[in-house]
């Protein structure tokens, strides 16, 4: 009988998952796996459990938000061997999900384990640490882990979309060298984000279409300072107009990258904060493990 590990953290989201358990343990059974289940207890437990206990599954499946996808695949980048994972999304925003197609459905996303088929992604590596799909710095990149999580509740969405409106009056540039796979680039920058992925804080990607997750490449955004209100404005239609690169919006994609900045950077990966630095090389590890994704859509003609 084949094993699975179910992680999840009860409080995501709106903490409905814990009344779904039964249902989604019950399609697993069902589908042949001997299900052990842990509930996190804490921050790093998740991380710790699959450092711990992941080489004795088959699958270690994690229910959360962005979060937990990024502290599951922080340690599963540690293992020497992967287990296939699975992702069943119970957070606010869930970029990661709606980048596979993943069902917000917690019943539904357990068939896509179950039923689906693994698919190769790249993961991106941070200094030491790992991330699942973006990395970034600057204008609004605090907001998802400063924004108090029963606001989150109440208004989904809209709470980034608010609390990000609010801080428009306090914008900061910093004063970066960026090395793009040897391409240097130097100015202010009040945003900066190295990504792997079709949505960040719930909305598409410029150029989504153009985008694979699986070539070993990020794509690269940097916004340079504006120099008065209405070129904030242009850039807005910049990224509008599919990512139209401007004066103040560069779009490259690369496999390195490496920010040395004049003054400390606070950075967030996946939607929570990744540490404070000067200067960090930011890599992508090609194809690095496996994700069970839907089966794809067969057109009949």
């Amino acid at each position: 009988m084949k094993k699975l590990l179910l992680i999840y953290n009860p409080y995501s989201g709106k903490g409905e998952f814990p009344s779904r358990l039964s249902d989604v343990a019950d399609r697993f059974t069902k589908a042949g796996f001997e299900v052990t289940v842990r509930p996190t207890q804490g921050k790093k437990d998740a991380y710790n459990t699959i450092i711990s206990r992941a080489l004795d599954f088959d699958c270690v499946c994690c229910s959360g938000g962005d979060g937990m996808v990024s502290e599951s695949i922080g340690a599963f980048m540690k293992l020497q061997r992967r287990p296939v994972f699975g992702y069943i999304p119970a957070g606010t925003t869930n970029d990661f999900a709606s980048t596979f197609h993943i069902p917000k459905d917690a019943v539904m996303a357990a068939d896509v384990i179950t039923s689906g088929v693994p698919r190769d992604i790249d993961a991106g590596c941070f200094g030491g640490d790992f991330f699942a799909y973006v990395a970034a710095f600057g204008l609004f990149t605090n907001v998802t882990y400063e924004t108090n999580q029963d606001f989150k509740n109440i208004f989904g969405h809209a709470a980034y979309m608010i609390e990000g409106a609010m801080r428009l009056g306090s914008i900061i540039s910093y004063k970066c060298v960026i090395d793009i796979d040897g391409e240097t680039i130097a100015g202010d920058f009040i945003f900066g984000m190295a990504s792997n992925t079709l949505s960040v804080g719930g909305f598409k990607m410029p150029s989504e279409t153009n985008i694979q997750l699986d070539d070993g490449l990020f794509e690269v955004l940097l916004v340079k300072s504006p120099k008065k209100l209405a070129d904030l404005h242009k850039i807005a239609l910049s990224l509008l107009n599919h990512g139209a690169e401007s004066g103040a919006l560069i779009l490259r994609q690369a496999k390195k990258i490496r920010v040395i900045s004049d003054k400390p950077l606070n950075w967030t990966l996946d939607g929570e904060f990744g540490g404070t630095t000067t200067d960090v090389t930011i890599e992508n590890k090609k194809q690095a493990f496996e994700i069970m994704v839907p089966l794809p859509e067969i057109t009949m003609i």
